[in-house]
């Protein structure tokens, strides 16, 4: 059975952190097939903090008014079971620290253009916060005030969103904040101004996004790396930032104008809104040519996270099916009632109609409605069973031949972490739409990566180069 949480039944636990552990769920009365959401449930302990609650509860209003595709939609908040709650969209994938760390060990930098991509739609994400009004059209001045690589979400899928609002100032929470005097924020994050404790717009987010985009072009940390917070906070207010082109030439001129009209100490001469940046960012974007030799973010998420996408996969998978056996099965005690009362229903009417005989004993009775709810549970559980047997397994997917190869070749294929028995090259017979993760090792060369077949056979070919292992 799944633990029921309010309104929600609880399927997976995500994650465990500081304040909150988060939750796949579902609201008990969506269908059986919808995505799962995420239920931010807020730790006991904190429910005793009446400031903190009534933070989360003002801030948690004001995120409802926001919606727009580069932001993490709040769907409801409140309290359940004594602990306080956010239920929101789910975003199956990673967030950009982790993907950063990755090319961080290894020594590696995301490509330029996906970069930009991830620039375009956080920009447009604040612009949208930065300008929400509430219903009555009060302007709420809203600024995020934690933006950190952990608060970009990216999916598997390629969609990019803004999340956690948790320290946002308003119009409807300045009151509140007045209590708490200490800096609030991510150190290695913070703008000059939240460092000084000054009054905050939203030109605080767009030095912090500043710091964001630096340490993507550049590999490497700005601020963070620092050896105390004390540190930190100095070299954010008072050092000059070099420009990005001197830690990696790569780097094109045009975004490093754009990151050093963002990194000014001075807010005034920084952009004036998030728009104004995102103008100028688009304008690099359109003169900059293709390189259709770039990963795309989605197949960088796959190819980096590869076991947490199939573990991931599985255990939705997993849960969607307990959500439905569950459902099934109460379904299937619903039926059994009103089958019970509408034969007691004909009962009363038959004997309403007709002269009063003897009462049957209860035994008799029971007798005879008894084979037919039991007939009846035999054929819904075939029915489920046989939908469910549709629903999950792929038997009935249509399956496409596809091509493999390697440099060099005979290397040995494997897929999803078994040996395929086949070596470079190979035709091999897949599921279509299926992701698999391919294994080619040949000696110490090795290469990884996952591979969807699609319709098209030009599509459903691998070439693949083998690489030295990593220490």
């Amino acid at each position: 059975m799944l633990e029921r949480f309010g309104d929600y039944q609880l399927i997976h636990k995500i994650a465990t952190g500081g304040m909150a552990e988060i939750f796949l769920a579902k609201h008990v009365h969506s269908p059986a097939t919808s995505m799962p959401i995420a239920i931010k449930r807020i730790l006991r302990n904190f429910s005793a903090n009446q400031t903190f609650i009534k933070m989360f509860l003002a801030e948690a209003r004001i995120i409802c008014n926001i919606v727009h595709e580069n932001i993490v939609r709040i769907y409801d908040f409140g309290k359940a079971d004594e602990s306080y709650y956010i239920a929101m969209e789910y975003v199956f994938g990673q967030n950009l620290g982790q993907l950063t760390n990755k090319y961080l060990q290894k020594g590696k930098i995301l490509p330029v253009e996906v970069v930009v991509e991830i620039a375009v739609a956080v920009l447009g994400g604040l612009d949208f916060a930065h300008n929400t009004r509430d219903r009555n059209g009060n302007f709420l001045k809203v600024v995020h005030l934690d933006m950190n690589p952990n608060n970009i979400l990216l999916s598997y899928d390629g969609k990019i969103k803004i999340v956690d609002f948790g320290i946002a100032n308003a119009v409807y929470t300045k009151v509140l904040k007045n209590d708490l005097r200490t800096v609030q924020g991510t150190y290695g994050y913070l703008s000059p101004e939240q460092c000084q404790e000054k009054d905050l717009d939203r030109r605080s987010d767009l030095f912090s996004f500043g710091v964001i985009l630096y340490e993507l072009l550049s590999g490497k940390p700005l601020f963070k790396h620092l050896d105390s917070d004390a540190a930190i906070l100095h070299a954010i207010v008072h050092n000059d930032v070099p420009p990005v082109h001197t830690v990696n030439p790569e780097v094109p001129r045009e975004l490093g104008f754009i990151l050093q009209k963002a990194l000014q100490k001075t807010r005034e001469r920084r952009y004036g809104s998030a728009a104004e940046m995102l103008d100028d960012i688009k304008r690099f974007q359109s003169m900059r040519e293709l390189n259709p030799q770039v990963d795309t973010l989605p197949a960088i998420l796959k190819r980096e996270f590869a076991a947490h996408f199939i573990k991931m996969t599985k255990v939705l998978e997993k849960a969607q099916t307990a959500y439905l056996v569950d459902e099934i099965f109460k379904d299937i005690g619903e039926i059994e009632q009103i089958d019970l009362n509408e034969k007691i229903r004909i009962q009363q009417d038959d004997r309403s109609r007709r002269p009063a005989e003897p009462e049957e004993p209860e035994e008799d009775i029971k007798r005879g409605w008894k084979w037919p709810i039991l007939i009846s549970f035999g054929v819904l559980v075939l029915f489920f069973t046989g939908l469910g047997v549709y629903l999950f397994f792929p038997f009935k997917s249509e399956t496409v031949t596809v091509f493999i190869s390697s440099r060099p070749t005979e290397a040995d294929i494997y897929l999803d972490g078994r040996e395929s028995g086949s070596m470079t090259p190979a035709e091999m017979t897949l599921t279509k739409g299926r992701t698999y993760i391919f294994e080619f090792r040949k000696g110490d060369l090795v290469a990884e990566l996952p591979f969807t077949p699609g319709d098209k056979p030009e599509d459903n070919k691998i070439f693949v180069e083998l690489k030295g292992k990593q220490p």
